[in-house]
């Protein structure tokens, strides 16, 4: 399959297209047709360099949001539909169990609990911008500990992370200005 890849530290120039690459094993994890992929802030630097110490073994195919549809099944895929579409973010706790495979290929793999049903209203490019926003938005408010009744104010309310929270803060009709 084709895929960016890296296999050294640096800027932009270390990736490098490769039309020879291995298609991931699914295993215990869904096989994802990727239609688009999104690069963010932290792949650059884990491109760089500056998380090595919690980094994927090189060489990397880099990016983690991914919109897609879903092919095949590993043996502890339950609720999973085949030919659906979906969007994830598949970096979840990556000290403990990095990922295996970047969304920067034409096929990758997932860990079920980290896809989503795609909205019908949105296609693949915008899908593929949400994944990392929300997961932004949501832990920040469960860092914090906000509950019903409380009021926040929340600057930049118009980016991404920000007007997610005021969704969130809007259905469960918390306070925000």
């Amino acid at each position: 399959m084709k895929a960016w890849v890296y296999e050294d530290y640096g800027c932009v120039n270390v990736l490098k297209f490769d039309s020879n690459v291995a298609v991931p094993d699914v295993e215990a994890r869904v096989l994802i047709k990727v239609v688009s992929a999104a690069l963010n802030q932290v792949d650059a630097k884990r491109r760089h360099g500056k998380f090595k110490a919690t980094h994927y073994p090189l060489p990397n195919v880099p990016a983690c949001d991914v919109a897609g549809v879903g092919l095949k099944a590993g043996c502890q895929v339950r609720t999973l539909k085949w030919e659906m579409k979906y969007m994830g973010n598949i970096n979840e706790k990556a000290r403990e169990s990095p990922k295996q495979f970047g969304s920067l290929a034409e096929y990758t793999t997932v860990e079920e609990k980290l896809l989503a049903p795609k909205p019908k209203n949105l296609d693949f490019v915008r899908a593929t911008g949400l994944p990392l926003v929300i997961e932004t938005a949501y832990e920040g408010l469960e860092r914090t500990g906000f509950s019903s009744g409380k009021s926040i104010l929340v600057l930049n309310g118009a980016g991404g992370v920000g007007s997610l929270i005021i969704q969130v803060f809007t259905l469960q009709q918390m306070r925000h200005f």
